[in-house]
């Protein structure tokens, strides 16, 4: 029976009465004919052409020709092609209809990129190109963003892009600081001011504490500007050290006499004590503690204490003889109040008598940068 729409085969190989006799009785075949000795044509339904094909291949056959006959297979050919037309005309308008309007909007530069672009998506008067004007975007953002010192609009495709600098403010404009301040008691002799305003002159006596410059400028537009306060300030300040002689000092000495107590602890408890008969009525104790043991697996622990035998005595001398010695223990004392970064100027003393005690008082000048 001959079939109105079918696909029509020329195939090559060997032993072909085998693969038709099989093929045959799984597909109905028409018109089959031996063109060659290993070349053979035939016809098979245009539904079952594509699995025909496949039995083909995998017999291990050459296909040489295939061809689709019938109004079916016209049909489907005008079907397919008039439907990817379709699909390619359709998809042109689409894009032309759109084409017009914004579709993304980009923006450059800063880090809170995502307010700019909802703040836009929200307040665009126009999604369509020809409607947007550029100026009126960067008003708008110049207007709602403070922190922006540059704003660049421009549209390329369907997107708008905006290119933005955020503004740079000095730390000085938005924060205070703290004046500089004197940490001494002193007399200026020297200023040299970097930055700020100054609240003392050349020659002023300043106590500690006190504000030596504002941490403020002010222009020409009397406008006040926060500022680091900075200088190179040089002062006299001065430091004082005593020492006190007395015609008779009573002091305590030892006698070489001393009783020693050992008492053994072992976890807290007083393990023992020698306690030994203390018959001084006048002492001074040294202590010392160390462990028996190494291990420490038992702690015991000896602490040592030594009582030494003293007794006062009257000594009398008089200032004239030691008087090298207190200027220089007046001027250790004050040499003590020194940080080391000080220098020295000048040193001086005075001595003072009273009643049964003279007291030397020493005096450094010293000059100190800050």
């Amino acid at each position: 029976m001959k079939k109105i729409n079918y696909v029509y085969f020329e195939i090559k190989g060997l032993n072909q009465e085998k693969f038709f006799n099989s093929l045959s009785k799984k597909f109905y075949l028409y018109e089959i004919n031996r063109l060659e000795k290993n070349r053979t044509s035939f016809k098979v339904s245009f539904f079952e052409g594509p699995k025909v094909k496949k039995e083909i291949i995998s017999a291990g056959f050459e296909i040489l020709k295939e061809q689709k006959k019938g109004p079916f297979f016209y049909l489907f050919n005008l079907f397919t092609s008039y439907g990817i037309i379709a699909g390619i005309v359709i998809s042109l308008f689409l894009y032309f209809i759109q084409l017009p309007f914004i579709q993304k909007i980009e923006v450059w530069g800063i880090e809170n990129s995502s307010q700019v672009v909802e703040f836009l998506s929200k307040n665009l008067p126009s999604k369509n190109r020809n409607k947007i004007n550029i100026h009126q975007i960067e008003s708008m953002i110049s207007d709602n963003f403070d922190d922006i010192s540059f704003i660049s609009a421009s549209i390329i495709g369907q997107s708008l892009i905006i290119n933005l600098k955020e503004a740079i403010v000095p730390p000085e404009m938005n924060e205070v600081f703290s004046p500089l301040i004197s940490p001494y008691d002193g007399v200026i002799t020297d200023i040299n001011l970097i930055q700020g305003t100054l609240n003392v002159s050349v020659g002023d006596i300043i106590q500690k504490g006190q504000i030596l410059v504002e941490g403020k400028i002010i222009n020409s537009e009397g406008e006040i500007f926060n500022i680091q306060p900075k200088a190179e300030i040089s002062m006299n300040i001065w430091f004082e050290g005593e020492a006190t002689h007395c015609d008779e000092e009573v002091v305590s000495l030892r006698t070489g006499n001393k009783i020693e107590k050992s008492v053994v602890s072992l976890f807290g408890s007083e393990f023992y004590s020698n306690n030994p008969t203390l018959n001084f009525s006048n002492y001074e104790t040294e202590t010392s503690t160390k462990y028996l043991s190494f291990n420490n697996i038992l702690p015991f622990i000896v602490t040592k204490t030594i009582f030494y035998e003293i007794k006062t005595q009257t000594i009398y001398s008089s200032f004239d003889e030691r008087k090298d010695e207190f200027i220089q223990k007046a001027r250790l004392n004050c040499l003590q109040k020194l940080s080391g970064c000080e220098i020295i100027k000048e040193e001086k003393f005075r001595i003072i008598e009273g009643a049964g005690t003279t007291s030397v008082k020493y005096l450094i000048t010293a000059e100190v940068v800050f």
